[in-house]
């Protein structure tokens, strides 16, 4: 059996000796996970592939930042957050196509209605709290990874994510 050095072996390599195998590693040993966050986000293969570059390259340049928790949690943080900058900008400048045809299989009407309805009311919400919704409903992180990457207590947390339900709620009721 082979040893594998930890996340935090490899990441002191980078940070004391520059070590560019040692972020090789990170990185090989994080891209499918990255990679598949970021295709749930956008929906694109290749806009996916440009999310995961631009954030193992950020992670490398932020790497002092890095507070010791979860690896593949905070790249995937990253990634969330270049991918709704990505998202943003192109909400903000593609025109809407309103005729498009509603897919071939059948589906429940009402239901299609309340997911409307919930993205709706997701969209207005400020990005901190989309970002904490993506992250834990999309994205699955536990609200303990969440609080430890912002630096809040998990209570905290939870009371943000049921204030954001509470919103949501009542917006599709309006």
């Amino acid at each position: 059996m082979l040893f594998q050095p930890t996340d935090i072996e490899l990441i002191r390599e980078v940070l004391q000796d520059s070590n560019a195998r040692a972020f090789e590693m990170l990185m090989k040993r994080y891209t499918s996970q990255v990679y598949g966050a970021a295709l749930r986000l956008m929906k694109d293969e290749d806009e996916a592939q440009e999310v995961t570059q631009m954030a193992f390259i950020q992670a490398y340049r932020q790497l002092d930042s890095w507070r010791g928790e979860n690896f593949g949690a905070w790249l995937t943080i990253i990634a969330n957050h270049i991918g709704l900058r990505m998202l943003e900008k192109r909400k903000n400048t593609e025109p809407l196509d309103e005729n498009t045809d509603p897919p071939n299989e059948e589906y429940d009407e009402q239901r299609e209605l309340q997911l409307q309805a919930m993205e709706a009311a997701i969209a207005q919400l400020p990005e901190a709290d989309r970002q904490l919704i993506q992250w834990h409903y999309y994205e699955n992180l536990p609200l303990q990874t969440i609080a430890q990457q912002l630096g809040q207590t998990e209570n905290n947390i939870k009371v943000r994510m049921f204030r954001i339900r509470e919103r949501i709620k009542k917006k599709m009721q309006s």
